[in-house]
């Protein structure tokens, strides 16, 4: 039936960051034809790929039409000019648009996956039998695509032919003739010559080809020869050829096709069993040696970090670890999911290291999520997440560490504090400066106000000047020797700040003699030498 314009849905409501969500939407869309043109038909990363792309069309339509406007350089705006931050993938299937004569494309707000799938599989036909069949408009409009419009930006134009042609499909169905949908030009599964190459032979042809379609029918013979090498349970030699695919890959003056034909091949050739040959590995030797293995692990990503944090979790020898937690690590912001997930595990060493790994990935994304391991019974793991926060900085991290100052453990707030002093956190000035003017007659908590005054001293804020000034000022009666001790460490702390105003009170303590005076007197030297 014919559908109405106002019958359209609002499917998600607009809330994520525009550029980002066309970004990525571009970007799924590019990996969507490209796995459609690689693998075969049936093939399970055929549907994911073309779910992933649908699913990001859908959230940046957010129940609006879209018109996408393209030329040489690549996705442009009203202006013509290039759109910022897309991906080079985004780029690239500009140009599939662009050499198909595609100025202007309009996704509807109703876009439906099969009119998606469709689209990209006209978009995978080789461009000059495209422009022989008639062009990108007439084999869409003989397939019924009827929720994306190429070269066509008015809307009222756009429900027009949709409607005209929407009634005609209705008619073709009622009369059973389908030949309105034209001829099936989608090519064949590419069959690879009778004679049998090796993996070895593949690759330096691949290695030589300019042909991109020639190069794809290597790259399937290639999966091809290393799936018969897997079923017979023959793993060595598939290790030169993923090295060979990681070298096609990083070969900067390769079109970009090709590198992502054998980005493909390389994610077919490692998956599997071959994964965990691979793993096994990794596990049983030195990881300096491993490098190819962790670039392999890095390219498979998402695929492949499941199962690296579950052997991590049962690893029994402490190189295993190592070589996994390094895989895990270079896997990089792909990793933190499942790392997350398993910060619930309820053994502690398991989630220490979990921990551990988010910390060496270094990721802002990283911190709200350590926002677990905070409260964790085990003060080993709470200590291990001060040094992950440390590690990935920024205001976000200082306000976590600075909330763990409260902690039942004095070991974790040693450790807090020492690491906002690293950080020269300007939010934790106040929270140290509490700790230092806090009520303590007897001085049972010196040394974590000496920690606060070193971290103090480190940070370089002047705020605290008039406090520390104030407490070499004061007189006590009780534990004398301890409040002396703690404002030595007060008169170093005045040092490392260089503010001249402390300089008045640093000279009046001078006469005191002992350790005290002579910190102070050094703190002297130290502001004037600082002062120029």
């Amino acid at each position: 039936m014919p559908t109405n314009k106002d019958a359209s849905l609002r499917l998600v409501k607009p809330k994520d960051d525009a550029t980002h969500l066309l970004g990525s939407a571009l970007t799924d869309l590019h990996k969507a034809l490209k796995a459609l043109s690689f693998y075969p038909t049936g093939h399970p990363l055929r549907g994911e790929n073309l779910g992933n792309a649908y699913g990001s069309l859908v959230r940046l339509l957010a129940g609006q039409e879209l018109t996408l406007h393209v030329s040489r350089k690549g996705f442009v705006n009203n202006a013509g000019d290039v759109l910022p931050d897309i991906s080079p993938m985004a780029q690239s299937l500009a140009r599939e648009f662009f050499i198909r004569r595609i100025q202007h494309i309009t996704f509807m707000a109703d876009l439906t996956d099969t009119d998606l799938q469709a689209f990209l599989l006209l978009l995978s036909l080789d461009h000059q039998q495209v422009h022989a069949a008639g062009g990108m408009e007439k084999l869409m409009s003989q397939r019924g695509i009827t929720t994306i419009w190429p070269n066509e930006i008015d809307l009222s134009l756009i429900w027009q032919k949709r409607q005209e042609l929407e009634a005609a499909q209705e008619e073709a169905e009622e009369e059973g003739d389908a030949s309105s949908l034209g001829e099936d030009l989608t090519p064949p599964e590419a069959q690879e010559e009778a004679r049998e190459y090796s993996l070895n032979e593949l690759l330096s042809m691949m290695k030589t080809e300019s042909d991109d379609n020639r190069y794809l029918q290597l790259a399937r013979a290639l999966v091809g020869k290393a799936e018969n090498y897997k079923g017979n349970g023959d793993f060595a030699p598939l290790l030169p050829a993923m090295q060979g695919l990681l070298e096609q890959i990083d070969d900067q003056s390769r079109n970009t096709i090709q590198r992502e034909y054998a980005s493909f091949s390389l994610e077919q050739v490692a998956a599997g069993t071959a994964t965990d040959f691979l793993l096994q590995q990794l596990e049983q030797r030195d990881p300096s040696g491993s490098e190819m293995i962790y670039r392999v692990l890095r390219q498979l990503g998402t695929k492949v970090v499941y199962v690296l944090v579950q052997r991590l979790c049962i690893a029994d020898s402490l190189l295993a670890r190592k070589a996994l937690a390094t895989a895990i690590v270079k896997i990089g912001p792909a990793a933190i999911p499942p790392l997350v997930a398993a910060l619930q595990d309820e053994r502690w060493y398991v989630v220490r290291n979990m921990v551990a790994i988010l910390g060496e990935i270094c990721s802002q994304e990283c911190v709200g999520e350590l926002q677990h391991a905070v409260n964790h019974a085990d003060p080993r793991v709470r200590k291990e997440t001060i040094r992950s926060l440390l590690n990935i900085g920024g205001k976000e991290a200082e306000s976590t560490i600075i909330g763990m100052l409260d902690d039942r453990d004095t070991t974790i707030v040693k450790q807090a504090i020492l690491s906002l002093g690293i950080m020269k956190s300007q939010l934790a000035i106040q929270p140290l400066i509490g700790i230092v003017t806090q009520r303590d007659l007897f001085m049972k908590s010196l040394p974590l106000k000496k920690e606060a005054l070193q971290a103090l001293g480190r940070i370089g804020d002047r705020r605290a000047t008039p406090h520390l000034t104030g407490l070499l000022q004061s007189w006590h009666w009780f534990a004398w020797s301890r409040w002396q001790e703690l404002k030595t460490a007060a008169a170093a702390a005045l040092g490392q700040l260089g503010d001249e105003a402390a300089i008045p009170t640093l000279k009046a303590r001078m006469s005191a003699g002992g350790g005290l005076g002579r910190a102070c007197g050094e703190a002297v030297d130290n502001i004037e030498r600082l002062a120029g």
